[in-house]
């Protein structure tokens, strides 16, 4: 990981703006709070560059940003959460496990997604809901 990246997004939690992390992102929020990545996933077609399905925790941040607790995705990576860092809870799981989004547990608003939102969100009300959201949550 970046140092530069790291001392970033530690500066912008200490002063609880709000962060929508995304891909590489959702992987450097995990690891500034302590927690490891999977380097390559055995399950690659599952992840790189395909649509597929996000199991979302009711109630969570995204989950109510995007008004749906079963997003349809677009991802695109070969790395992935693998210790999760103490002071996120996972919120967001593909069929396969893979940790997909994350929440910080007490932050005001800090959310991590390993999908990418801005590919769909022109077509696609609930991957814009979690862009609306931080706007909403800066303002």
């Amino acid at each position: 990981m970046d140092a530069f990246e790291i001392t970033a997004v530690r500066a912008a939690l200490d002063l609880d703006l709000p962060i929508l992390a995304i891909c590489r992102g959702h992987q450097v929020l995990n690891v500034a709070l302590g927690g490891t990545l999977i380097q390559h996933l055995d399950t690659t077609d599952d992840h790189r560059d395909t649509m597929h399905t996000v199991q979302m925790v009711s109630g969570s941040l995204a989950a109510l940003a995007m008004g749906t607790h079963e997003p349809f995705v677009h991802s695109f990576h070969h790395q992935a959460i693998e210790k999760l860092a103490n002071d996120l809870a996972v919120v967001g799981t593909h069929h396969d496990g893979t940790i997909e989004a994350v929440q910080h547990v007490s932050k005001h608003w800090v959310i991590g997604v390993q999908w990418h939102p801005e590919d769909t969100a022109a077509d696609d009300a609930s991957q814009q809901g979690l862009f609306d959201a931080l706007i909403q949550h800066v303002r």
